[in-house]
């Protein structure tokens, strides 16, 4: 997803290019995987010190679901807004400071602009924490192991002893705190 801003980096501040987004990303997560072009809109913005990139971004990730164990694919809708600073000023050629993680991303020696790295990182900053297959997944039969999504037991779960003491106790009971 590279674009070249030459052109925008000599435009007066405030210019700006609204662009297409189509490509694909590796998350580099083996808990993670997206299986669908990413896709949307971005807007190129001449600031003065870069390029300000704002936008929206959608595509579909595989992810394992932390009930059932079972892969299921989730849509994701990302938006961004993000600055982009060049490393070679572009009407002299000289080199510029190196750009910092803090400060932005850069823009390549030949005024190329890439998106993937930016795009990867804000997939990752919006994957559910504990993604669900369902709201109402069953999960699995903490004795015989089955998937309750797809085949109901009859297993009775046993009460954990060490704990048995607290079940005979009333919320009632407690003192309050008047």
């Amino acid at each position: 997803m590279l674009y070249n801003v030459a052109q925008l980096l000599k435009a007066p501040v405030g210019s700006d290019q609204r662009q297409s987004i189509e490509g694909a990303i590796d998350l580099h997560d083996p808990d993670a995987t997206v299986v669908a072009p990413v896709t949307g809109e971005v807007r190129f913005q001449r600031t003065n010190q870069g390029i300000l990139a704002t936008g929206t971004a959608d595509t579909t990730v595989r992810l394992q679901c932390v009930r059932c164990l079972e892969d299921f694919e989730q849509p994701l809708h990302v938006e961004f807004s993000e600055m982009f600073l060049p490393t070679i000023e572009v009407l002299s050629g000289r080199p510029m400071p190196p750009v910092s993680e803090e400060q932005g991303f850069p823009i390549d020696a030949r005024h190329h602009l890439d998106l993937t790295e930016m795009l990867r990182q804000q997939i990752i900053l919006n994957l559910p924490d504990q993604p669900l297959c369902r709201e109402d997944c069953a999960g699995i039969c903490p004795v015989c192991g089955n998937n309750r999504n797809l085949n109901p037991c009859n297993c009775e779960v046993q009460e954990d002893q060490r704990w048995a003491a607290l079940t005979h106790l009333a919320l009632d009971d407690m003192p309050s705190e008047n």
